[in-house]
């Protein structure tokens, strides 16, 4: 095998597949040499190189808020990225996703286009080099390629519905791609998976972990196509009556979950926060997750509370902090309302100095270490941290081991109280914008641990992508639609009462079980356990609820379901159609 002359080869096709695919891809962002994640092995040639570059295609997909996240989210009532005063505008990209006015010259859209047809390219890559390989590993190598093309694959399905394809095990540039549809796409992505499981590792063997796609990963993503397929075969359904059993699809969802849960492989967290902690490295719940770094280089993201943090709060009393961006809608915070008990809610830290923070005005004082941690899950009201006075913390006069915690106010609007309030109220409906006056708006959520040491470039928090937790909520749907409501409720209630948290007095208290289940009460359970993950824009549309009006959403139409594809596509590869009346 001449190394050179592949490495040659296989930059040039997967650039020419770039080119071909898509007309707007930066060529410069094929980095060949890039090796995530850390473990996986060092080999004579460019198979693991490959490979890891095609892991690190995970980064802007999945840990980046402009990334598949903002299409999944921002679309939904759980989430939204209004005008604040002067920030955030950035040309309407961000609030037309939640006020449903996106098209095919959509921004966010089109760059996700290019991020996940790119991953697919790269992914393409690895398979033309590895497929002819003799070193050690390459089968292991091949299955671990081609895993993560067809699962790049489903999520452009998922969100655009159609998918320039070229059989990457037959690479043939002499011919256009073929145009595939949800359903022709889905079953070549279940049929790759099926190809490949005898080759991938058990999950913690051959070195791999929850940072490398394994049998056990392959199993969690044949049980979300399963659970999702449906919807795929029947995009515009106009009553969101989708077949769901007749075809059996939720017996596959219970197959595939049940050797997830029975395999004893995986436990859920007791601390449901800890999951998204900076050290989640490996987590008893991720079954596959994005593993991020935080040894420098802006080789890790720490977006998603990031987001949500006010610029004021500061973990430390440098620019580490906050966007003041991205809040949660009035209408899904008050789903919370009747189980504001439950641990995955909220959760009060005692990782300052062992000292709860309370964040009600009385704490006066905590003990500081150098770094402020905050509480977790939902933030609503005034808030309080640490103070900032010539860029250091105010420390107690009495004890200067303790930092004070006073009243935050917003840091562009300096007399304005950073109360975090539920009601959003826009001055124009419709219009998800807001006054400077009026930027302490809406109710916050810190779920994914902010890297206070490292900030938001340079985060060791990983993403999990599949994790023990959503494999019960997909089984317990499984259940649900095919008429076993009893294991479904007791899918449910084994979430509930696996977690526990801590109240506002220090103490530790578990979720308490529910007595009855009926399809509000799962749909509302499943985002319980899934908020703020990603996972939301699936669910609205498998429950009918995608198309429901709220805050600055308008009655939307089944055509939306899928995002358009861009105009910029259009002009140039004129074997698409564009999507149902875009």
């Amino acid at each position: 095998m001449k190394v050179k002359e592949i490495y040659r080869i296989s930059v040039l096709w997967a650039l020419t597949f770039l080119m071909v695919v898509t007309s707007c891809t930066d060529l410069e962002e094929q980095v060949i040499d890039e090796i995530v994640p850390d473990d996986i092995e060092t080999v004579p040639g460019i198979e693991a190189s490959l490979l890891s570059a095609t892991y690190a295609k995970e980064k802007d997909m999945f840990a980046n808020y402009g990334g598949t996240w903002a299409l999944q989210e921002f679309t939904t009532d759980e989430a939204l990225l209004p005008v604040r005063g002067e920030d955030w505008r950035d040309g309407g990209k961000w609030k037309e996703l939640h006020e449903f006015k996106f098209s095919a010259t959509s921004v966010v859209p089109e760059g996700n286009w290019r991020t996940i047809n790119g991953a697919i390219a790269q992914a393409a890559s690895a398979i033309d080099v590895i497929k002819d390989s003799k070193v050690e590993n390459a089968s292991l190598y091949l299955a671990e390629a081609r895993a993560l093309w067809a699962w790049y694959t489903f999520n452009l399905v998922d969100l655009f519905g159609q998918v320039p394809y070229r059989d990457p095990l037959n690479l043939n540039f002499a011919d256009a791609p073929q145009i595939l549809t949800s359903t022709e796409a889905i079953k070549i992505c279940i049929e790759t998976i099926e190809e490949v499981l005898p080759d991938l590792a058990d999950y913690g063997t051959r070195g791999a972990d929850s940072g490398r796609f394994t049998k056990e990963a392959a199993y969690a993503f044949l049980a979300k196509i399963y659970l999702n397929k449906a919807v795929y075969e029947d995009r515009y359904n106009a009553t969101s009556s989708f077949d769901f059993v007749g075809s059996g699809n939720m017996d596959k969802v219970i197959q595939y979950t049940d050797l997830l849960i029975n395999s004893g492989t995986f436990s859920l967290e007791a601390d449901y926060f800890e999951i998204f902690d900076v050290s989640n490295n490996n987590n008893s719940e991720h079954i596959l997750a994005y593993i991020q770094s935080n040894t420098g280089g802006n080789t890790g993201r720490n977006d998603f509370t990031y987001l949500s943090m006010g610029r004021n709060q500061k973990a430390n009393p440098n620019d580490n902090r906050g966007s003041n961006a991205s809040c949660t809608t009035p209408d899904y915070y008050a789903t919370w309302d009747a189980n504001r008990n439950d641990p995955r809610f909220h959760k009060h830290t005692t990782n300052n100095g062992g000292e709860v923070y309370r964040n009600d005005g009385t704490d006066g004082s905590l003990p500081f270490g150098g770094i402020f941690h905050f509480n977790r899950g939902f933030q609503a009201g005034q808030q309080y941290a640490p103070k900032i006075t010539d860029g250091a913390f105010e420390m107690d006069p009495l004890d200067n081991s303790r930092v004070l915690v006073q009243a935050l106010y917003t840091e562009k609007t300096p007399d304005l109280l950073m109360d975090f309030t539920p009601e959003l109220n826009f001055d124009v409906d419709g219009d998800a914008a807001f006054s400077q006056d009026q930027i302490n708006r809406g109710v916050r959520v810190f779920k994914q641990e902010y890297d206070a040491e490292n900030g938001r470039g340079t985060s060791g928090v990983n993403i999990p992508l599949f994790r023990l937790g959503g494999i019960y909520t997909m089984r317990a749907e499984a259940k649900f639609r095919k008429g076993d409501v009893t294991g479904a409720m007791a899918d449910i209630n084994l979430l509930r009462t696996s977690r526990w948290s801590i109240d506002i007095d220090g103490n530790q208290f578990f979720g308490t079980e529910i007595a009855t289940m009926d399809e509000e009460t799962l749909y509302n359970e499943i985002s319980y356990e899934l908020y703020w993950e990603g996972e939301r824009r699936q669910q609205m549309i498998r429950f009918g609820t995608f198309e429901d009006a709220y805050t600055a959403k308008p009655v939307s139409k089944p055509y939306q379901r899928i995002f358009a594809i861009p105009q910029s596509e259009l002009d140039v590869n004129k074997d698409f159609v564009q999507n149902k009346d875009y």
